[in-house]
């Protein structure tokens, strides 16, 4: 498949890589239908990516996904799209180890063999810039970086000074410029606010796509990115699908709201192929646990609304008497918290389902950042392979379950406790775990068998 693309990359974390990413993407949506893209794991820049474009985003990350898995990913985001354009995560080399690719946006650019334009933070540079510019290029000649966003210039003398030297002493062709201040985008302590929570956010997003469209040659970003190469389709390495699942019209309740946001659109589309009824419901606006066969309880920010969360005891005590009654039940981080005994915020607590014995507790620090490779125990009632995810919260789990069984053993990561993440009771699993489908194929078909 021919479809046109271009990686948004960063020379480091916090040069505006992803307001500049999501301005092209709304300056592109006006004529054209963009198929957005992040690589590694994320929730929060998607959503924003989301509202850029009216399409789903998806993650591509070398550290979940073999090279086919990927590009079916790739494949399945972008088929029928006119354009795809894929931000990449922190620095465009940086990965999971300092020499290795894996993780990185570079690695995925040379998966997909897609063209790269570098986003830049000038401040307090001219000919520096361009020693950059070589020193990307000269790392790794198989990326193909062919153009340069100037982000945080002074003035037009301070940019006329970046032309001259980037053109002296590069072949590469500056896209554009932005002037310091121009767009930027609030942040929490994950990352960039999520979007949902925003009133505002179509005005955001107009503001951003005009500021680009004025600042940027999005003709030229639309012409570098049809330099990238056919692909060959691939399909049944993403995900696993049992076909005899089709039939069993299984129900999944999904709250989806300004609480419960963080969930990777492959894992959706993973539990939809094998034969469930999708049900989202908004319990921090009120709203009870619907009637369902089972609940997926992804993250998200549960402390800043548990005052919400804890006065809706009619979702968390049906979500505990479904724990009883044996309903599978999976929870991600956010969803682990809602699963606890209560939340704690700056000393004060607020009461959850209460289906495991100990509470959830806000730290000023964080208590778990890493990729995350996890062996199943033989406690997990529907997983056996080891899954590739990961972890990213404040929170710790209080007090410290000592003798308690967990479904995962920690390979790499920190987990919930002592190497060990995953609390279970009857068939309800709560976890600092993020699994990703392309690190876990039969995360979804698996769920699902056991509902019965």
């Amino acid at each position: 498949m021919n479809i046109p693309r271009v990686v948004i990359a960063g020379t480091a974390s916090g040069v505006g890589k992803t307001s500049i990413s999501c301005g092209i993407m709304k300056a592109l949506s006006k004529k054209n239908n963009v198929a957005p893209f992040k690589v590694g794991p994320d929730f929060i820049d998607p959503i924003y990516h989301r509202f850029a474009t009216d399409n789903f985003s998806r993650n591509l990350d070398t550290f979940f996904m073999e090279k086919d898995a990927l590009i079916e990913n790739f494949l399945r985001g972008a088929s029928k799209k006119d354009i795809a354009i894929i931000e990449g995560v922190r620095g465009l080399y940086e990965g999971i180890d300092p020499i290795d690719e894996i993780g990185s946006t570079s690695h995925v650019s040379k998966l997909l063999d897609s063209p790269v334009i570098l986003v830049m933070n000038v401040r307090s540079l001219t000919k520096s810039a361009a020693a950059y510019i070589k020193g990307f290029q000269t790392l790794d000649p198989n990326v193909k970086i062919r153009g340069v966003i100037l982000n945080q210039v002074r003035d037009d003398t301070h940019f006329k000074k970046l032309q001259k030297a980037i053109k002296t002493f590069t072949d590469i062709e500056i896209i554009g410029s932005i002037e310091r201040g121009a767009i930027s985008l609030s942040s929490r302590h994950l990352g960039l606010v999520p979007l949902i929570e925003k009133e505002d956010r179509e005005e955001i997003m107009e503001g951003l796509g005009k500021q680009i469209e004025a600042s940027l040659d999005i003709d030229k970003i639309k012409e570098i990115a049809k330099e990238a190469t056919n692909l060959e389709k691939r399909e049944g390495f993403l995900f696993q699908v049992n076909s005899e699942l089709k039939n069993n019209r299984i129900t999944v309740g999904i709250p989806f709201d300004k609480t419960f946001s963080f969930y990777y659109r492959e894992n959706i589309e993973a539990l939809e192929e094998n034969g469930a009824k999708i049900i989202y419901f908004k319990p921090t606006e009120g709203e009870d646990l619907p009637e369902a066969d089972c609940y997926y309880i992804g993250g998200g920010y549960p402390e800043v609304y548990s005052e919400k969360i804890s006065n809706n005891t009619d979702f968390l005590n049906n979500l505990k008497s479904a724990s009883k009654e044996c309903k599978p039940i999976y929870g991600e981080c956010g969803g682990l918290m809602v699963l606890s005994k209560y939340i704690e915020v700056e000393n004060t607590k607020y009461p959850m389902a209460g289906i495991f014995d100990e509470g959830t507790v806000m730290k000023k620090t964080k208590q778990g950042l890493s990729y995350v490779i996890a062996q199943p125990t033989e406690k997990h009632f529907f997983l056996k392979d080891i899954v590739k995810g990961h972890e990213f919260h404040y929170s710790k789990i209080e007090p410290a379950p000592q003798k308690k069984d967990f479904v995962y053993k920690i390979l790499r990561g920190k987990g919930i406790s002592n190497g060990r993440d995953g609390l279970i009771k009857n068939k309800c699993i709560g976890s600092y775990l993020h699994i990703h489908i392309g690190g876990a194929p039969s995360w979804a078909s698996s769920f699902l068998e056991n509902v019965y």
